[in-house]
């Protein structure tokens, strides 16, 4: 600041000098950005998710799990516990949520679909017989495999074995698809569809494979229509560990990098979610943490930042 008020002068006096005039450019004075007023969390309701495990047997719990009462918004599963299935609690969520009250940034409903490999043990022993693509063509529309995917003997081209990764990256884009055309869904087009992944047990000890798998999916309900598509926005649901032993680093250039996210933390407080939503540290490279759950007694909370006054 010193040096620039020495220059101004020493124009100055040569000016005076030489008779002329002699235009001198001052740094523009700018306004400072105001600071934003902090959130009042404790006065942000929070949201919740339920889905399948909510549900009577087969495959849900012994009784009926407890709905939130009230929640800001809700997150509904379509599926019941496996990729291209259908929960028998939709019905009784998507009445729930129009309990919802409002006041977060998140939507009042998003869905979540479940993600596995279907060739899993554990996901055989719900699904003998898994709706595996054998080419890359999918309700009519043939799939683009990218060329991360592709294998020596067939390139991107899925020819059916349970091992491809082409065949992995139709796989998802399959249920995706599947999932957005479950009767009953309100507007899919409309609503955001979070890519839930966890359970170790349920995927490949090849991350690129379950890669694929995540990839088909994202990029599916993001393509438009027209290009056989869902048409909508998505996201990842993980938490650090199994994101890490299930996916691992992302290819360079995949989508899934730019995605939201929505971060299990587990068993805490609304106090720990909030740390956990602010500090936003992304599961992968460049996403951006957008929701926050953890788990309170039997119910799923969740947490998104406040809605912005005039949006």
């Amino acid at each position: 600041m010193r040096v620039k008020v020495l220059l101004v002068a020493l124009v100055a006096v040569l000016a005076g000098v030489v008779g002329v005039q002699v235009a001198v450019a001052l740094p523009a004075l700018t306004t400072p950005a105001p600071t934003p007023a902090p959130v009042a969390w404790a006065t942000v309701r929070p949201g919740s998710d339920a889905s399948w495990p909510a549900c009577t047997p087969p495959h849900g719990s012994t009784r009926t799990m407890p709905l939130a009462s009230g929640p800001a918004f809700v997150v509904v599963g379509v599926n019941d516990g496996l990729p291209g299935t259908t929960s028998a609690c939709l019905a009784r969520e998507l009445a729930w949520a129009d309990t919802t009250t409002g006041g977060s940034s998140a939507s009042r409903l998003d869905y979540y679909v479940m993600a596995a490999d279907p060739w899993t043990k554990p996901e055989l022993q719900w699904q003998p017989h898994p709706s595996w693509p054998s080419s890359n063509r999918v309700d009519g529309v043939t799939v683009a495999v990218p060329a991360s995917y592709a294998s020596s003997a067939t390139g991107t081209t899925c020819s059916g074995g349970r091992t491809e990764e082409a065949c992995a990256y139709v796989y998802g884009w399959a249920m995706a698809r599947s999932a957005a055309a479950i009767p009953g869904l309100r507007s899919p087009r409309s609503h955001r569809f979070w890519i839930d992944v966890e359970a170790q047990g349920t995927w490949s000890t090849d991350q690129r494979f379950n890669q694929a798998v995540v990839e088909g999916m994202a990029t599916a309900f993001t393509a438009p229509p027209d290009r056989g598509g869902v048409g909508t926005t998505t996201g990842i649901y993980a938490d650090y560990t199994e994101w890490a032993d299930i996916v691992g680093r992302l290819r360079t250039g995949s989508p899934v990098d730019r995605l939201d996210e929505w971060l299990a933390i587990g068993p805490g407080t609304k106090a720990e979610a909030v740390v956990a939503l602010v500090r936003d540290w992304p599961i992968t490279a460049s996403g951006r943490v957008r929701m926050v759950q953890w788990v309170d007694g039997r119910i799923d909370r969740d947490i998104a930042l406040p809605a912005v006054a005039g949006r």
